[in-house]
């Protein structure tokens, strides 16, 4: 994967905390920051497992009719929304 640089504003609060959470996993500032980005960056780029498995087994209950709808007017109704 291609690296690009970046220029980031941090105020010194954040920085001494960052810091002290990379000592803590014994990383450098930079690579502590790299990898909380990279990690950051999966889990927002696709679905986690979990999400994705529990989204298997309701398509399947849909698929073989098991799986109960309310309106959405109904819903609203209960809760006077």
């Amino acid at each position: 994967m291609e690296k690009i640089r970046k220029l980031i504003d941090v105020d010194a609060e954040s920085l001494q905390i960052l810091e002290a959470e990379a000592k803590k996993q014994k990383r450098s500032l930079k690579s502590y920051l790299e990898h909380t980005l990279e990690e950051t960056a999966k889990k927002l780029e696709s679905p986690s497992e979990g999400y994705m498995l529990m989204m298997d087994e309701m398509l399947a209950r849909v698929a073989e009719g098991k799986a109960e709808y309310v309106d959405i007017a109904e819903i609203e109704k209960k809760y006077g929304l």
